[in-house]
């Protein structure tokens, strides 16, 4: 009786160990997620377009962000993840690889991560994507390079909170910044400095 104990307790402490858990609190309910800016330690950078914005951020876009960035730029998970989808095959001499109409809407490097809140968050328009499908990565971890690959007018990061669908990219919903002043939502124009500096 006591080894069954022993056993079912190796397990159950095992099983929370397994990427893809979810952290519960008392009541049963998934905790919420904090997410962070997703760039470097200490980088700044101004918002393109921030929520409900005319141009391309409204009906299922209405809850994402553009970040303005140097090309190259380096982009960080804003929170623990596991990797569920890239695509890195626009590469140089591809008609979308330095921006493009709507015709380049589905051609455009990303990443994509599952936190453990069950929601996900979707880094777009890379250069370079450096992830793993299925790796498991810690907040701050480097996640590619920035760009303006897809449709696309400048070079910037695109960056939003979904939740579960079917596609890779899903709608949009809330998302906010441990490290964005107030209310931690960006707007368009405002200027942003990245705390995401994990230990």
């Amino acid at each position: 009786m006591r080894l069954a104990l022993l056993a079912a307790l190796a397990l159950a402490c095992n099983a929370t160990d397994e990427p893809g858990d979810t952290i519960a609190d008392s009541t049963g309910e998934l905790a919420p997620e904090a997410f962070w800016l997703p760039l470097a330690c200490g980088a700044t950078s101004r918002v393109g377009q921030g929520n409900d914005n005319p141009f391309s951020h409204h009906d299922e876009l209405r809850f994402a962000f553009d970040l303005l960035l140097v090309r190259g730029s380096p982009v960080h998970a804003m929170a623990d993840g596991i990797v569920t989808h890239v695509k890195n095959d626009v590469r140089p001499g591809d008609p979308c690889r330095d921006g493009g109409d709507e015709r380049c809407r589905d051609h455009a490097n990303l990443v994509v991560l599952l936190h453990d809140d069950g929601t996900s968050t979707l880094y777009k328009h890379l250069d370079d994507a450096l992830a793993t499908v299925g790796n498991r990565l810690a907040r701050g971890a480097l996640l590619g390079r920035s760009g303006t690959t897809g449709w696309s007018t400048t070079p910037h990061l695109h960056v939003m909170r979904m939740d579960p669908c079917a596609a890779i990219e899903c709608p949009s919903i809330a998302l906010a910044f441990v490290d964005v002043p107030g209310d931690g939502v960006p707007v368009t124009g405002q200027d942003l400095k990245s705390m995401n500096c994990p230990e």
